[in-house]
């Protein structure tokens, strides 16, 4: 679906309601700290809106900057999710299993797809990014790793010799290759 088609289901979707909150991080004042999606809590919406903001354990209004780990993890009938624009970080299989997702809106803001974020999610066939695709490029998304093998001592010294280096392949975020990737797709 282009984007001019779907972003009238944007402008028209409701703000899911009950979903659950916590503090995005661990900080010594907590009631300041943003917050992150941690779980449907028995959010019914097929099409799931990420407020903005939402009130966290102390009644504050604070932003909503990211989604959890495993924070929809099997919600088969969730078809759609609509990111609040203040998301930047989507946890390790955030959305793993929501073999139903076909679209997502992706604000310009998103730093960071962490592993298996979309584990699964076989229909996902349209991305609504905000930015370019040079600010796409710059996302951090969880594909592979680097690792290194280290042998021996090296005499005298406090390093090890390497004896090996390979590229794995982390499942888990393919879906994202596969999709159309839609931008400047501003609300």
């Amino acid at each position: 679906m282009n984007y001019n088609e779907y972003k009238e289901v944007i402008l028209n979707t409701p703000v899911s309601e009950g979903l659950e909150y916590n503090i995005a991080v661990a900080w010594v004042h907590p009631q300041e700290i943003p917050l992150r999606v941690v779980s449907r809590n028995g959010c019914t919406d097929k099409v799931i809106h990420i407020p903005e903001t939402a009130l966290n354990r102390w009644g504050l209004e604070r932003p909503v900057m990211g989604i959890g780990k495993l924070a929809f993890k099997d919600c088969t009938d969730i078809t759609d999710i609509i990111l609040g624009s203040y998301v930047e970080i989507l946890g390790s299989g955030a959305f793993s299993g929501c073999t139903a997702l076909e679209r997502i809106v992706i604000p310009k803001g998103l730093r960071r797809i962490n592993k298996e974020a979309f584990a699964g999610c076989t229909a996902l066939s349209d991305i609504y990014y905000g930015g370019t695709p040079e600010e796409w490029e710059r996302i951090t998304i969880h594909l592979e790793k680097h690792e290194y093998e280290y042998g021996e001592l090296i005499p005298g010294t406090p390093v090890q010799k390497l004896t090996g280096e390979r590229i794995i392949r982390i499942p888990g975020n393919e879906a994202l290759k596969l999709a159309n990737i839609h931008f400047h797709c501003i609300l």
